[in-house]
């Protein structure tokens, strides 16, 4: 390893959607572990509740956990106002939350599934940023969002479906709102995931191995990571690195990038 970096964001706030598992709970790990103040999202109050106390513990900064449906618009209105309220103003913002729709064809999908994954992936990406960046304008805060992508969104064939579709809509997202926000000072950008361990990855494992009793979780995990180009799968801590580095001055040129987070993955 080339280098090595340490980041501080003590005196600093930030939302991370979806963040009580998986990413998004290692992205909210990482700013805590640099001091920031952390606004922690999803939709049950036990979950944010436990998951704020438990990085409260972390770092310097103070956590605290806002339950809400990004999925509908006057819950992030909610969101975004706690968090302000609590910390009177926001730094960064890093749209997370997402869902990964079940649907087998384009085709067969409805119109409920498009609406309701449109809604999730997209709609409250776009909404979050706008009333995030509303409040930095105003309060002349030239401050940092970056948008959670994939390289679903890249890719021109396969099984991605709606999902897919989410996310090259992100990626059109986070190029053309990044130009406008980069006039007040505001940096939009995003990370590009691949195949990460989180719970969700290592359940499939597990469904995947109660069907080859040969083979078990771990060494299914394992396979999983051999294909990448870098030899293993990718971890929660990676994409909070991405993170840190993209709020950081040390990307204070960086605008409308997607930064792929991917071990190579996306070279596939």
């Amino acid at each position: 390893m080339v280098g090595h970096t340490e980041y501080d964001y003590a005196g600093e706030s930030a939302i991370v959607t979806g963040s009580t598992k998986g990413i998004g709970r290692g992205i909210a790990e990482g700013l805590a572990d640099a001091g920031a103040n952390v606004v922690v999202n999803a939709r049950d109050e036990v979950d944010v509740t436990d998951a704020a106390d438990e990085l409260d513990e972390r770092g310097p900064g103070d956590a605290i956990g806002v339950a809400a449906d990004v999925g509908d618009p006057g819950a992030l209105e909610r969101l975004v106002e706690e968090s302000i309220d609590a910390f009177e103003q926001i730094d960064l913002l890093v749209n997370n939350a997402a869902m990964w729709p079940r649907e087998e064809s384009l085709v067969e999908a409805t119109l409920d599934q498009w609406d309701t994954t449109m809604n999730v992936n997209v709609r409250s990406q776009y909404y979050a940023a706008k009333l995030v960046a509303e409040h930095m304008i105003a309060e002349d805060i030239e401050g940092c969002i970056v948008n959670h992508t994939s390289q679903a969104g890249d890719r021109r064939t396969g099984p991605f479906g709606l999902y897919g579709i989410s996310k090259t809509s992100i990626n059109g997202l986070t190029w053309r709102m990044a130009q406008e926000l980069a006039d007040h000072g505001i940096r939009m950008n995003a990370i590009s995931t691949d195949v990460t361990e989180t719970a969700q990855t290592r359940y499939e494992a597990e469904m995947e191995a109660r069907d080859d009793p040969d083979r078990t979780t771990e060494e299914i995990l394992r396979e999983r990571g051999e294909k990448r180009p870098l030899g293993r799968l990718g971890q929660p801590e990676d994409l909070a690195d991405a993170v840190l580095w993209l709020a950081s001055d040390r990307a204070d040129y960086v605008v409308g990038d997607v930064l792929r987070v991917s071990g190579g993955g996306n070279l596939e």
